[in-house]
């Protein structure tokens, strides 16, 4: 990772559910390279836990805000610019999951889903994106997952979900390639996050570091895959 490091320092980096998990990872290992991190949540108390376990690496400020919500997620991009600067890299990692028979999910649950994993990634990247492409630089990093990939019974809504992240991807790296921005999806296996264990019920999977290290690869100037890709991380 040494490589990369001083194409880190000073860089901006927004982080979409910030507070815990691989989010937490990503902003942990984006400070230990010397970048300026910017990390979101809607819930403020765990929000501002992160911040004080993070602000000893380096810059880091705290931004509540729900992904879903198109007004929260104007005022955070206003708002990270107006503290930090212009965003050079925007990872999309907030997220819902619910699992169990389709028929039996509740409207309301399939909504949470879609609205966190596929609106939200839509809404934070329509806002920062036309000052990327003002720039001619940026990249975004969309959290996507192995259900984004083959379909699993009783995750219906959502690997549904995660297939429109991917789907996603790969056509915005093709709109905007030409600008100096690129575009990539993460499919991960199982990682031991809080969220995974409220639904499987056990801690099993790979570490969140895992995942964040190939984050900070797609980010530096030598990324593994090409843009549009979904760089799969096996369990």
């Amino acid at each position: 990772m040494e490589s990369n490091k001083k194409s880190f320092v000073d860089r901006v980096v927004l982080i979409t559910g910030g507070s815990r998990g691989i989010g937490f990872a990503i902003a942990r290992a984006f400070l230990e390279q010397g970048a300026r991190v910017v990390i979101c949540a809607k819930d403020s108390h765990r929000l501002k836990e992160a911040e004080n376990h993070l602000s000893h690496l380096g810059t880091v400020a705290a931004i509540e805000a729900d992904v879903r919500d198109r007004a929260q997620v104007q005022r955070l991009i206003e708002e990270c610019r107006r503290r930090l600067g212009e965003i050079d890299v925007l990872v999309n990692n907030a997220g819902r999951a619910w699992s169990g028979p389709f028929a039996e999910q509740p409207p309301e649950k399939i909504d949470e889903v879609v609205d966190a994993n596929v609106k939200g990634v839509l809404y934070v990247t329509r806002a920062v994106l036309p000052h990327m492409l003002a720039r001619g630089s940026g990249v975004i990093i969309n959290i996507a997952s192995g259900a984004g990939l083959t379909g699993f019974a009783e995750l219906a809504s959502y690997c549904a979900s995660k297939f429109a992240v991917v789907g996603f991807t790969e056509s915005l790296a093709q709109e905007v390639a030409a600008q100096g921005i690129r575009v990539y999806a993460v499919c991960p296996g199982r990682v031991d996050t809080d969220m995974q264990r409220e639904y499987s019920g056990r801690r099993m999977g790979m570490p969140p570091e895992r995942v964040a290290e190939k984050i900070l690869a797609l980010a530096g100037p030598r990324p593994p895959i090409r843009s549009g890709r979904c760089l799969e991380i096996a369990g």
